[in-house]
């Protein structure tokens, strides 16, 4: 773990995609949405989360390819806020993301990967994940009334996601929310 000043790289990650979702609307991500969930995936995920938070693979190879994926999220994320994102940074950070999914694929999870592949490719499911997550988020800073997702003793709380289909109640809000 790299660490810049206090924080290693997860927990700066964490705390800027964090800050960025809850300040966000997901209609205004309209190009990067899917690099989002890639991200919350990444970092949140059931596949990639332990008790103390993300969990690097025991292979070093991949654990070097995990570590490029947190750097450059990182990177993406600070210019997003900033100002915008190139074409380029959007290519290369989904290639870090293929190169994740093989690895998925690799240590025996295919069914993750092929479901967060139908996810990422469905606009709407993508949408739908996104506020899932930014509800989760906001549910948790109003449980514990604190603007920045601490405990007492000043960690981050682990949130755990699992990214899946809407049911048919959820895709007809859905619906209906366009509508009117």
């Amino acid at each position: 773990m790299e660490r810049f000043g206090d924080k290693t790289l997860e927990e700066c990650l964490e705390s800027s995609l964090i800050d960025y979702l809850l300040k966000t609307k997901t209609g205004s991500m309209t190009a990067v949405r899917r690099n989002v969930l890639q991200m919350i995936i990444f970092l949140f995920g059931k596949e990639t989360t332990g008790e103390y938070g993300f969990i690097y693979s025991h292979k070093e190879d991949i654990a070097v390819q995990q570590k490029r994926y947190i750097i450059f999220s990182y990177l993406f994320l600070e210019a997003l806020m900033k100002t915008g994102i190139s074409d380029k940074a959007i290519v290369t950070h989904n290639n870090l993301w293929s190169q994740h999914l093989q690895h998925l694929a690799n240590c025996g999870n295919e069914k993750a990967a092929k479901q967060y592949i139908r996810i990422l490719e469905d606009r709407e499911e993508t949408d739908f994940n996104i506020k899932r997550f930014q509800h989760q988020l906001k549910t948790m800073n109003l449980a514990t009334g604190e603007d920045d997702e601490k405990t007492e003793k000043g960690e981050m709380k682990i949130i755990k996601f699992r990214c899946r289909r809407p049911n048919l109640c959820e895709r007809i809000a859905m619906k209906l929310k366009k509508l009117f």
